[in-house]
């Protein structure tokens, strides 16, 4: 992934993400100055109060009305405080959400290919933590940086302003705690990078291992699994020590030598009142306003670090928003197609991208006719679920056409347009953490409960719903675990029903059903083939019995075509596979060993 300047891509994304939220962002501002200014004009008071009333002895009424005027101060410092607080806070939190959306929304709309070099578990670390530090930084990181450059700068003009001589110093001390800060903070940055990459690196792997946590317990690998995220624990906390103990340093550093310069500036302005060139109010707002100073240079030490850490995270999100393997969003609308989708491949060529020197598919030839039922059949590795690949638009091929209804290059139709179009059916059918009816609906949210009650039926999951105690309500657990490998993929089967699409494809969608559900299923798809074009991967006979044609692929291209009876008689490719999965080619379609 390309590095890009830490600093400038935060700073130019922040901007982005500001610009939608102006009027907020503007008041916070506002109030900030506000409250900046406010703060400054306290030792001002200070001085009068120390020249005026103290020292002096007067009691005359003006010292009453100078601590009450500090006191109102003080309020409206607190209230404009108040409104600051909430502003910025509030935007920290839109923003944060917004960021959010953007990526997650940016990730849903990438092909496959995406996901192939990235693990989900560090995706996730992304979206969370590294959004939740660029919200701290604007919640609450921004913001006091902001009030403190104010209020140091204008402590500065101050200084000046009260003493030069006295303000020399201050600048000298400023200068030693800037310099050591600014070469820390070049090597907390890139620690901070290194932090969250472990971070979501151990992230990624206890993801993963959950997911296929009945794998790992079933080999016994539990411990194992257990070690390797300890040590990428370690990992993680290795570099988060060096990071912290690079940013102590830095506080150290901070801290001492701004509060060793304000000792020295002292002791000279000690001396300066004692031989009477300044007055005792004076010293006291001087060292007011240099504690503005050595405190904000302090303050903002520590706040450099938050940047740090905020730019590490911006630059592992923008890279995620750099990477772009969307498909072309414009293009013709999906012609109507109530018959079905002819579809013709026409020497298409295709190799997937981690392995070019590979091909799957070698000048590849099929037409399919509208309404056709098509089993495509052949040994592992032969292209089958690649066809199914180009359909869905995962991939493009690198030559060739796809043509569908009337001619028109598949690349040529909008995405949103041709899925639309397409219902498909996978092998490990994906069940989302939600109710039996809410699976089904996702294909069509609109539709009402007879559709979703049809499409079950359909599907023959009556047996299944009327056995449940909230039938179609019933949750079906994180990735449908409390049902069984049959009863997703039959839920699958009804999901793709009520999409009512004229372009149906079926991977291997009878492999995980005994043979009663089989028969009740396979009776479900005939149905549901009606009025569109079909297309199954299957090796089981009673799928390829009821295809109008069967194609035969060996290595990327077609080498039989023809009805189940057809290519028994030739001794070719399709009558080894049934010789191999069959005990008798004459005997019933169900009968497999």
């Amino acid at each position: 992934m390309k590095k890009t300047k830490s600093l400038t891509t935060l700073r130019s994304l922040l901007a982005d993400l500001i610009r939608p939220h102006r009027a907020v962002a503007w008041t916070a501002l506002a109030a900030l100055l506000l409250s900046s200014a406010l703060a400054l004009t306290v030792p001002l008071m200070f001085r009068g109060l120390v020249d005026g009333g103290y020292l002096s002895g007067r009691h005359d009424g003006g010292l009453e009305g100078a601590f009450a005027g500090l006191l109102g101060v003080t309020f409206l410092l607190a209230a404009v405080t108040g409104v600051r607080f909430y502003m910025v806070s509030s935007l920290g939190e839109r923003i944060a959400a917004d960021l959010r959306v953007r990526v997650y929304s940016h990730l849903l709309i990438q092909r496959p290919v995406f996901f192939e070099t990235l693990k989900v578990g560090e995706v996730t670390s992304r979206l969370s933590a590294d959004t939740t530090l660029i919200q701290t930084l604007i919640g609450s990181s921004l913001s006091f940086a902001l009030r403190h450059m104010i209020t140091t700068t204008g402590g500065l003009i101050m200084l000046m302003l009260t003493s030069p001589m006295l303000s020399g110093a201050v600048m000298v001390v400023v200068t030693l705690v800037v310099l050591p800060v600014m070469m820390l903070a070049r090597r907390l940055r890139k620690q901070s990078r290194a932090s969250q990459d472990t971070l979501a690196d151990s992230n990624a792997l206890a993801t993963e291992v959950l997911q296929q946590v009945g794998t790992v317990q079933a080999l016994n690998q539990t411990g194992r699994e257990s070690d390797r995220f300890s040590q990428r624990c370690e990992q993680t906390y290795e570099a988060a020590r060096r990071r912290i103990r690079t940013r102590a340093t830095l506080l150290f550093c901070a801290i001492g030598l701004a509060f060793a310069g304000l000792t020295a500036v002292l002791w000279l302005g000690a001396r300066a009142v004692g031989d009477g060139s300044m007055t005792a109010g004076q010293l006291a707002q001087f060292v007011m306003y240099a504690g503005f100073v050595g405190g904000g240079a302090a303050a903002l030490s520590e706040v450099l670090g938050e940047f740090q850490r905020a730019a590490g995270a911006t630059d592992r999100l923008v890279e995620l928003l750099a990477l772009d393997t969307r498909l072309p969003q414009e293009g013709i609308e999906m012609p109507a197609a109530p018959g079905g989708l002819k579809i013709q491949f026409e020497n298409v060529h295709f190799a997937y991208p981690a392995r070019p020197e590979l091909p799957i598919l070698r000048q590849f030839n099929l037409t399919i006719e509208a309404g056709e039922t098509v089993a495509i059949v052949g040994p592992s590795g032969a292209g089958k679920s690649t066809l199914f690949g180009l359909l869905l638009r995962a991939y493009d091929p690198q030559s060739g056409l796809i043509r569908v209804q009337g001619g028109h290059p598949l690349f040529s139709i909008r995405p949103d347009s041709w899925r639309h179009a397409v219902a498909f059916v996978p092998q490990d059918p994906a069940v989302f953490s939600a109710s039996i009816a809410e699976n089904v609906r996702y294909a069509r949210p609109e539709a009402d409960d007879a559709a979703v009650r049809r499409a079950l039926k359909e599907a023959a999951c009556e047996e299944l719903i009327a056995r449940l105690p909230e039938g179609a309500d019933t949750f079906v657990g994180e990735r449908g675990t409390r049902l069984s490998g049959g009863e997703r993929q039959r839920l699958a089967i009804a999901r793709a029903i009520l999409q009512d699409a004229p372009l149906l494809l079926l991977d291997e969608a009878t492999s995980s059903l005994d043979a009663e559900s089989e028969q009740w299923v396979q009776k479900a798809i005939e149905r549901s083939a009606k009025g569109r074009t079909t297309l199954i991967i299957a090796h089981r006979l009673a799928t390829v019995l009821a295809a109008d044609r069967i194609v035969v692929i060996e290595n990327g291209e077609v080498v039989e075509q023809g009805t189940h009876d057809e290519l028994l008689t030739r001794p070719g490719l399709y009558a080894r596979l049934a010789s191999l999965q069959f005990i008798d080619r004459s005997a019933s379609a169900t009968t497999a060993v």
